[in-house]
């Protein structure tokens, strides 16, 4: 078998079109869509909607193709390790109060109620932030909002470390809850649209290895504070800032992501972090890629309702849906982050 017809075989949309197939029988030769049914289209939409779909897939191979001979600039892991402080951040200040708390209970004379609320008060404010968390990349952009909760994440980490008493902790703890639920929505997907095609899936897991170093990194000072007979959970808590200061600092001299730029029409800057982030690699077959994928959703974003009744109406992606929202869902409920 030829490379070229390896590269055709495995590519993520050839893959989708294939797992279209197994759930749905198409007869009209329409155009497939993971969130909608194909269309019943005249012979020449068919055949156009075809011929975009074969140009694009021809552009994607070439970027793919193109990036696996070339060696990948040291900047895209500089991107990925920055970026991934968010997550070192997420796994840091979820793990570090169930250590912490021991200590509080004791120094600060804390109810249940209150030991309740500073525990759950971070993930409820990081549930209600990550709701916004779409909305605020759209509008700011991939690097702003990083930026803002590596903010959240210093300013709460000084609040808790300086707190003179329980409310000020329950600030602290809303503050830092915010920078993790706006950080939990940013990071992936400026990973993932920061990094060349063949090493997007192994960066975007750095994000989840940090947040796994950051609740081993917050068991081990929580086990070095522990001693102390006064003050010890405010060491624990207050060393949050110190990578949340060299997370602010690098994105001051980072880029935008290059796709975020393109859609607001920003095409000469993207194209200049484009070459930036790709080095002495050609970036027209990436550029034009991402430029007809964020036409192909724009076109589909404008019709048969929206997206997310799209995704639930049409039986594949409910599926999926399903399963990985109750994956997440269950994990959260099982208690981990508090044990942790």
């Amino acid at each position: 078998m030829s490379r070229k017809r390896v590269d055709h075989d495995y590519t993520l949309r050839s893959m989708s079109n294939l797992m279209g197939e197994r759930w749905k029988k198409v007869n009209d030769g329409g155009e497939r869509s993971l969130i909608k049914a194909p269309s019943s289209g005249t012979p020449s939409s068919a055949a156009a909607a075809s011929s975009s779909t074969t140009n694009t897939g021809d552009l994607e191979r070439a970027a793919r193709k193109q990036f696996q001979q070339d060696v990948t600039p040291a900047f895209v892991y500089v991107l990925a390790v920055f970026s991934a402080l968010g997550g070192f951040l997420f796994g840091y200040d979820t793990g570090v109060i169930s250590g912490a708390m021991l200590l509080l209970k004791r120094e600060l004379d804390l109810s249940a109620m209150w030991q309740e609320l500073l525990i759950s008060s971070t993930v409820a404010a990081a549930a209600l932030s990550a709701l916004l968390g779409g909305f605020l990349n759209g509008l700011f952009g991939r690097r702003v909002c990083i930026l803002l909760a590596s903010f959240f994440f210093t300013v709460g980490g000084i609040v808790l470390s300086s707190a003179p008493g329980k409310e000020a902790l329950l600030a602290g703890r809303l503050i830092v809850g915010v920078g993790l639920g706006i950080a939990s929505m940013t990071v992936p997907v400026y990973i993932a649209e920061a990094s060349p095609p063949h090493l997007r899936g192994q960066l975007v897991t750095v994000n989840t290895l940090f947040i796994t170093g950051g609740q081993f990194t917050a068991s081990l000072i929580d086990g070095a504070f522990s001693y102390m007979r006064r003050d010890g959970w405010r060491y624990m808590l207050g060393l949050s800032v110190l990578p949340a200061v060299l997370q602010f600092v690098g994105f001051l001299f980072l880029p935008e992501s290059p796709r975020w730029l393109i859609q607001r029409g920003l095409t000469q800057k993207a194209r200049r972090v484009l070459s930036q982030i790709r080095g002495n690699q050609n970036i027209d077959e990436e550029y034009d890629s991402i430029k007809n994928s964020i036409e192909e959703e724009e076109k589909d974003s404008g019709g048969d309702g929206p997206v997310i009744w799209r995704m639930l109406t049409y039986p594949p992606t409910r599926r999926a849906l399903v399963v990985g929202c109750g994956l997440q869902m269950f994990q959260q409920l099982s208690g981990i982050n508090t044990i942790m």
